[in-house]
Parts: C-alpha cells; sequence; structure tokens
C-alpha cells in the first residue's frame, strides 16, 4: 500500500533550495531536444549540453521558489557533470517543452 505525499506549504523546499525564479543564464534552459538515447539541453548562456537519457531527470517545483512557466531550471546533480535536474513549474511543461530532433 502506497501513502499520499504529506502536504508543504507555498514556500515549499528544502532548506537552501535556490529560489528559481531568479537564475542565470547558465541555469535557466532554453530548449531540450531528444535524439535515441540523448538529450541536447541549450541554456540561455548559449552553452548546449549532452545527456545520456538515464542521467537527465526532470522534476517539477510550483512552490513560490520554483521557476517561471516556461522558463525551466537545470541543476547539476551529478559529480563528473554527466547528470542533471531540470526543473519545471508544472508537469504539463515537461511534455510540451521536449522536442525530438536529430
Amino acid at each position: 500500500m502506497t501513502s499520499a505525499p504529506q502536504e508543504q506549504g507555498p514556500a515549499a523546499g528544502a532548506p537552501g533550495d535556490s529560489d528559481l525564479k531568479k537564475l542565470s543564464p547558465e541555469d535557466k534552459v532554453l530548449s531540450i531536444t531528444y535524439c535515441p538515447d540523448t538529450y541536447s539541453v541549450t541554456t540561455a548562456d548559449g552553452r548546449t549540453q549532452l545527456f545520456w537519457e538515464r542521467n537527465l531527470r526532470f522534476k517539477t517545483d510550483s512552490s513560490v521558489i520554483g521557476p517561471e512557466s516556461g522558463a525551466p531550471a537545470i541543476a547539476g546533480a551529478g559529480m563528473q557533470g554527466d547528470r542533471a535536474s531540470v526543473i519545471f513549474s508544472k508537469p504539463e511543461e515537461i511534455g510540451q517543452f521536449i522536442k525530438r530532433k536529430c
């Protein structure tokens, strides 16, 4: 039996979480494309990073410190820069934002 997640207040987030509405260009995602087994993530600073599909996580943060709608954030999650999380403001944005392109 699975229990429902506990609700948190509107300012949810772990202590020390950054305000994802105030992103630097290297943390603001402009586009994500997918070509079998690889995601290409382009950020506002003009860089494109490649991630093997199992090394890129998609998350949401609808709290007051979550990203603006249509402006997801990227946060490193691996020690060698090979893993990351892209954080969207709501789940519906995930499928709309990622484009298949080879």
